[in-house]
């Protein structure tokens, strides 16, 4: 059939599942099909399309056994239904490409599965602090070719995408003329090696070639449709493109990779006259001699690799792929990491001449807020601020803003930083920001920090002083930022350093905090006791913890807060079952501990259990660590779990933060224990890695160094760390445990010792819930 032919058209959309787009163009498609007639072929098209549907639902169906049972539950799942109801050649051959790209995909999954961490070679250099691929950042030229691409698979802003990974962002590629890159057409980077895609991105990186992209953040994007997304990034790289400022004539051609019913045959001619219409009345004197041509490419184009390995270099959720992405350093640069919303705010801001409204404002901050100085929205941000000074009145709704979010919760800790940065940044002398505030942002830069990692002296002290001058005018508020000293206390190894002053607080009537800040402290004085060696006390404050936080009125709230209390107590309990001189436990202890972790996972079988967690993502991740450590603590107990453990794991995920260093070290040691050494290598070196991710902070360069000496106690050696980085961590971090390691370190050279050992020398260097 021909790709034109409209009744092929009707079945291949509809099988492909419908977009508001896609409703869109089958309707116009219907429409000429009844203006041509005759009646019995109107007819003939709405079957077609009823028979997409179908095939469309089939496919989700094919999925889904894919996913619960692999390759042989779908080809069986094919098979039956072939014998049932499936008759049709096309939605049979729907069904079979199906499989196919499912089964390619599980084996590009496996691959990186047994590869679960590469380091990317891609190296770029911020000159004064802007990258050389930031449109600002070129020398201007007369002529331009932009290439566009997208990565996701969902543009429709007003439909939530179940998994974030589909939210579509689109990329442009702005190249000069006079700059040549070597024929690219047909690369695929989902298709190819990780070495490859660093190759091309790197091209990319080293040409004197611009990049910007943006995400659709669905239910704050302005456009329902892919089209209107890419027009908007299309401003925004011409706004930005760096082509005479005097007027002369300039050409610049935008070519966009063709996308269901757009192709190189669409006529774009009069889109590109009307947006240079646009622009010539946003900036005369720079776009009045502009000459725009618009069309479309298709995937064999020489060019269309490199934009696409850009997209995929922001699009593709594997960690490897991250690495990528944050050595080339790309993301808030060029990536602007905001939604289409606040650059559609941005623009009118620009365009009106005005103020931005406050809500407004606050999204942009927000927006922002972890893009690097001198990143694109930071910049237009300061731009406006400027304007602050002849407008003290608008100084002041912004505020009100900042204040009416923090009094409804409706914030986030780094885009409340951002924003107060920026009231702070731009205050006259007559505009002061309350102390109130100052502790809440604080506060929060604390709450990043330990998120982090990281410890940073200077914050506790102001926090202290803020504390001790607001204990009477905001009460819970001094309460949440003793919380979250206590996390900084214990980063920094000082587990005690707070433990009169929360004790103070525990003392006062549990109004005066609040009922869950009064939870929270109990179970922060449970952490206390846990990181010192006390897990029996630990466990009763963890508990007391849990009756607080049960007598909340959000359901929600306490499901929540209790669970991961419960989490905290599991770990207490496992800490209390002591080794006797054999290196065994005493098996009572053992399954009284057990069966409480088993209630806590939802009483199922330890292997169902295996099986859920073993396949879990982010969402799970403190679950899937306290079952690891109990797999590993109790292994005789565990075997049948251990067994069911280790063989899901083509399933296996992995993320950056706390705990999933943990996580992959206690894979290790599953694998090493059921001799897959070099796996198990490859884990553990990955943990070690992951620990020293440019992100975390000094606990987690801790961790590495101890999750070392533990590959080699379990007789997986990795190579030596850097005794300069070693004897730097150690000014950095004095109150760790350095003793404790050297005596780990001593024993574990001397070869593998017993497990028994490892649990006590990992209870002394990382104490409670660090391992």
């Amino acid at each position: 059939m021909k790709d034109n032919d409209p009744l092929w058209l009707a079945y291949l959309w509809e099988s492909w599942g419908l977009t508001p787009e896609r409703q869109r163009n089958l309707q116009e498609l219907e429409d000429e099909v009844r203006a041509e007639g005759p009646a019995n072929r109107v007819d003939e098209f709405l079957a077609r399309r009823t028979k997409g549907a179908k095939a469309y639902i089939a496919k989700q169906e094919l999925e889904k056994v894919f996913s619960a049972g692999g390759e042989h539950a779908a080809r069986q799942w094919l098979v039956d239904a072939r014998g049932a109801w499936l008759r049709d050649r096309d939605i049979l051959s729907s069904l079979e490409r199906k499989v196919s790209d499912l089964i390619k995909r599980e084996q590009n999954l496996r691959g990186r599965n047994n590869h679960p961490k590469q380091r990317s070679r891609v190296r770029t250099t911020l000159r004064d602090g802007r990258h050389p691929n930031c449109l600002r950042a070129l020398h201007p030229a007369d002529s331009w070719t932009v290439y566009v691409d997208e990565t996701g698979v969902n543009f429709d802003s007003t439909e939530r995408a179940d998994n974030p990974n589909l939210t579509g962002r689109v990329v442009a590629l702005a190249v000069p003329d006079g700059v040549e890159l070597a024929d690219c057409g047909g690369f695929h980077a989902v298709e190819r090696s990780f070495s490859e895609v660093d190759d091309v991105l790197q091209r990319v990186l080293d040409a004197p070639v611009g990049i910007l992209g943006f995400s659709v953040l669905d239910d704050t994007a302005q456009h329902r449709y892919w089209i209107g997304h890419v027009l908007h990034l299309v401003r925004w790289t011409l706004l930005q493109l760096p082509i005479p400022m005097d007027g002369r004539k300039s050409q610049v051609r935008i070519l966009i990779e063709q996308r269901d019913a757009y192709s190189s045959q669409t006529d774009l001619k009069a889109l590109a006259q009307a947006l240079e219409s646009e622009l010539a009345a946003l900036d005369p004197q720079r776009f009045k001699g502009l000459a725009l041509k618009m069309g479309f490419m298709d995937k064999k184009h020489p060019m269309n690799g490199y934009v696409d390995v850009v997209a995929f270099t922001w699009g593709s959720s594997d960690w490897s792929n991250k690495d990528r992405l944050r050595k080339s350093q790309l993301q808030g640069h060029c990536f602007v990491k905001a939604n289409e919303s606040s650059l559609h705010h941005l623009y009118l801001a620009l365009t009106r001449g005005g103020p931005l409204a406050p809500a407004d404002w606050y999204a942009l901050c927000a927006a922002s807020a972890e893009e690097q100085d001198g990143s694109f929205l930071r910049r237009e941000l300061d731009r406006l601020g400027k304007a602050m000074a002849r407008l003290p009145r608008q100084w002041e709704l912004y505020l009100e803003e900042v204040q009416t979010r923090l009094a409804s919760k409706q914030y986030s800790l780094a885009a409340l930083g951002r924003a107060i940065d920026w009231l702070e940044q731009y205050a006259d002398q007559s505009q002061i920001i309350p102390g109130t505030l100052r502790l809440q942002l604080d506060s929060s830069n604390l709450s990043l920090a330990n998120h982090r990692g990281q410890i940073q002296d200077e914050l506790v002290f102001r926090c202290l002083e803020w504390v001790n001058k607001l204990e009477d005018e905001a009460p819970q508020l001094v309460a949440e930022a003793l919380l979250r000293m206590a996390s900084t206390m214990t980063n920094n190894f000082q587990f005690s350093a707070l433990e009169e002053i929360v004790e103070t607080w525990l003392a006062k009537p549990i109004a005066v905090a609040g009922l869950l800040n009064y939870g929270k402290l109990q179970s922060t004085r449970g952490q206390m006791h846990a990181f010192s060696h006390d897990p029996a006390t630990a466990v009763s404050f963890f508990e007391a913890a849990a009756e607080s936080f049960a007598r909340l009125s959000d359901p929600r709230q306490v499901a929540r807060e209790t669970h991961q209390t419960r989490i905290y107590e599991m770990i207490a309990r496992m800490d209390a079952v002591p080794f006797d001189a054999d290196g065994e436990e005493a098996s009572a202890e053992v399954g009284m501990v057990l069966d409480s972790i088993l209630r806590l996972l939802g009483n199922r079988e330890p292997e169902a259990i295996s099986r859920s967690l073993s396949a879990s993502d982010q969402e799970r991740r403190f679950e899937n660590h306290l079952w690891l450590r109990a797999l590993n603590r109790f292994p005789r107990q565990m075997a049948i779990a251990r067994a069911a453990y280790l063989g899901n794991r083509e399933k296996w995920k992995s993320g950056s933060d706390h705990p999933w260093p943990l996580i992959l070290a206690y894979r290790a040691w599953l694998l090493k224990d059921a001799g897959e050494t070099e796996e198990a290598r490859s884990h553990l070196d990955a943990a070690v890695r992951t620990c020293l991710d440019d992100d975390h902070g000094v606990t987690l360069e801790w961790m590495a160094l101890v999750l070392s000496t533990m590959a080699q106690a379990i007789g997986v050696p990795l190579a030596s760390s850097d005794h300069a980085e070693e004897d730097g961590l150690r000014k950095r971090l004095q109150h760790a445990p350095w003793e404790a390691l050297a005596e780990f370190t001593a024993e574990a050279s001397n070869g593998r010792i017993t497990p028994a050992r490892i649990w006590v020398h990992l209870a002394k260097c990382l104490p409670f819930n660090f391992h």
